[in-house]
Order: C-alpha cells, then structure tokens, then sequence
C-alpha cells in the first residue's frame, strides 16, 4: 500500500554527498508529487524536488499548510488567468484550503474580489479581504446579473456552461478538476472570447519561493481548520471528505 501525503514540513535529517541546494538541519516545506508519501516520518526527495526553506515565521504545521493550496491558487490566477489589478474576480469556495488563499492572492493582485461561501464562513472570508461575500445557500451568483474577468471554482460546484453568462465578455472560467474541462479549453482557446483554463501544476519551487516571501512579510494569512497526529490520518481524511473544513487540516508528526 502506498503512503498518502502531498504537502509537508520539516527538517532535513541527511543529504546525498552531491548535493549542493539543501543541508543537514535546514527547515523546508514542500509538495511530493505524484510520489507522495508525505503522512510519515520521513521522506526521501530528489535535489530539484518541489522543495524550499519554509518561511521563518511559521510552525512546520503552517508551512504544511501553504503549500499545495496556496501554490494552486498562485499557478491559476497568475500562470493560466494573468490576472490583473483592477479585474473583478468570483472565488467559488472561498473558505476552502485553496479559495482561501485565492482571495487573498486575488486582493494582492489587486483585484475586486468576490468570495462564495456558506453563510457560518461569510466572517471569515471577509476577514481575508473580499469585497463581497455571497451565501450560496441563499443566492446563486450565476443569476444574479453581476459580471466578472475570472471565476475560479475551487471546488469544482459549478460547470462553464452555467457561469458561461456570469462572465465578461473575454472572461476566464478556472476549474480545478475534471477531464472534460481540459476539451473544453482547446475549444474555448479556438473559438475565442470567453474561455476555460485548466491545468495542474506539480513543480512548485518557483511558488514556494514567491509564498515564502510573502507569508514573511505577513501578506497571506493561513487558516488551519483541525489537527491530527499522524494514528488518527484515516479521521483527517474522513474530516476533509465531508467538505465542511475551513481552510486547511494538518497531519502532525511528533
């Protein structure tokens, strides 16, 4: 059976004598892969794995924390939607481990931003500097006749063809999931104005370095939900599967 665990915090216990970029006693947070492995006590990654000094002002735990949520946020706003100051933006999840961090990237950006939650987290998303706050449970934001440059849908509720009119008319649909949204990119990038972007990003020493700088200059908050030791990693996976969390659950390792 394999070891489950994408995103992880800790220090580095021993190196292979060629290399150059990490130490012995360096403290770094990082993602697996498609190798993963990280719910352990140890895990063994190559030099040029996605991997860097976690920032100096946080707890392994919140390092954890940042990575695959935060840096997928980054990879769809900045990589594949470019977005700029000024556009408005509808972040669909926006207290989840990943719309948590897009609001706030968002807002970095300089965007207008919109945040779709339910209603006992509307508090926290406006905490993290939305704009605007909608109650799924008591609005559609797909028929409310507003407008915006990008939709990000972080937990895959929605679909293009219904937030087709919720967009501008050059306006980015980003879905985090689903096969048939990556067809549905080639035929949006041939038939022009409104389009899907998806994607998946596994090499993230280039974001963790960005999120580094700017969770150390205190410009991103990071929301943990719950922690669990490492006996009880079935629970915190049955935990994140009911889909009620707020930000993000961590695995700790004594």
């Amino acid at each position: 059976m394999r070891t489950l665990g994408l995103e992880m915090a800790g220090e580095i216990e021993s190196v292979g004598k060629d290399v150059r970029r990490f130490k012995k006693g360096d403290q770094v947070f990082g993602f697996a892969g498609f190798n993963v492995g990280a719910c352990a006590e140890y895990k063994c990654m190559p030099e040029k794995g996605s991997l860097a000094l976690k920032p100096a002002n946080s707890t392994y735990e919140e390092a954890a924390a940042a990575v695959d949520g935060a840096s997928t946020a980054l990879f769809f706003l900045k990589d594949k939607a470019n977005i700029q100051s000024g556009q408005r933006v509808l972040i669909n999840g926006a207290s989840g481990s990943i719309g948590t961090y897009a609001v706030q990237l968002a807002k970095y950006f300089g965007a207008e931003v919109t945040g779709v939650c339910s209603t006992g987290n509307m508090e926290l998303v406006r905490s993290l500097g939305a704009d605007k706050v909608i109650d799924y449970t008591k609005e559609d934001f797909t028929k409310n006749g507003e407008t915006y440059d990008i939709i990000f849908d972080t937990v895959t509720k929605s679909s293009f063809s219904q937030c087709r009119g919720s967009l501008k008319k050059n306006g980015c649909y980003l879905p985090t999931t689903g096969l048939k949204n990556h067809f549905l990119m080639l035929w949006t990038s041939m038939a022009g104005g409104k389009r899907v972007m998806a994607g998946m990003s596994v090499d993230k020493n280039e974001a963790l370095l960005f999120l580094k700088g700017l969770i150390e200059a205190d410009g991103l908050k990071i929301i943990i939900d719950r922690r669990y030791p490492l006996e009880q990693a079935a629970e915190a996976h049955r935990y994140v599967e009911s889909g009620h969390k707020r930000g993000n659950v961590v695995i700790t390792v004594e």
